[in-house]
């Protein structure tokens, strides 16, 4: 939490205080809930790349690559916030997020009949499901822009808990000859895991009344996990994805 304290300080020291705290201060209220759309502009694609011994020649490695591509686009973010001692205090936010992707992959294996010639074969796959629940908590640090707007800083950890769906196989057929390999099916699985990371954010809030008011937000987050979908040839796999991101949007704030 010590990066957070000096980021908050930072921004503090930059920033001038107000003419008149009574007039402009940043939180008068007690508490706020933000309701937001925001949506995820940054790439968040990965790969893998696997190399393992052929069960049958032994001499000579499998290989396999896949490639999975972005999941950009809108989610939900509801939060609250409680001012702890003048402009300070402590919230927490959650997001939710599900899209669905295509993937592609390339597969080699050994040629029986001829040393060093492997057998090729690409495809790809489509509908691929990732799903990412984050919990965001958050110390907050209020700054007036006016009568009646501020800007709320905030940051903290982050837990992310992400469901993908990866390639756990692929069937296939050898053609007559050993002159190629026909794609039979890939099984897909959903593989989930939670992982701790770290968020760093901003919230512009616009009061239109006593208790209603409108903003912004802009949040990164990010988190790192290793999943494993498995593999009946026994291998093990570790695919390492990035969660979280960048998330800029905006919504309505409630004021008590």
């Amino acid at each position: 939490m010590w990066f957070v304290l000096v980021f908050l300080m930072g921004c503090a020291v930059l920033v001038p205080a107000p003419l008149t705290a009574q007039e402009n201060r940043p939180w008068p209220e007690r508490a706020f809930v933000t309701v937001d759309v925001p949506f995820q502009p940054l790439n968040n694609d990965f790969s893998e790349s696997l190399r393992f011994a052929d069960t049958t020649t032994r001499t000579e490695d499998v290989t396999f690559h896949a490639r999975y591509e972005s999941t950009r686009g809108a989610l939900l973010d509801a939060g609250v916030g409680v001012r702890v001692a003048n402009n300070l205090g402590i919230g927490a936010t959650a997001s939710w997020f599900q899209r669905s992707a295509s993937g592609s992959f390339d597969l080699a294996v050994p040629n029986a009949l001829a040393a060093n010639r492997p057998l090729d074969l690409a495809g790809s796959v489509s509908g691929l499901h990732r799903k990412e629940v984050g919990i965001h908590l958050q110390a907050l640090y209020a700054l007036s822009l006016g009568k009646r707007a501020r800007v709320m800083l905030a940051g903290g950890p982050s837990i992310l808990n992400t469901k993908q769906d990866l390639v756990r196989t692929v069937e296939f057929d050898k053609l007559p000859g050993f002159t190629g390999l026909k794609l039979d099916q890939a099984f897909i699985t959903p593989v989930e895991r939670t992982a701790v990371g770290f968020n760093l954010g901003a919230d512009i809030t616009w009061a239109l009344a006593s208790h209603v008011g409108v903003g912004t937000v802009t949040r990164y987050s990010r988190a790192t996990a290793t999943l494993d979908p498995g593999s009946e040839s026994g291998v093990s796999r570790a695919i390492e994805i990035v969660a979280g991101g960048l998330h800029i949007g905006g919504g309505i704030r409630l004021l008590f």
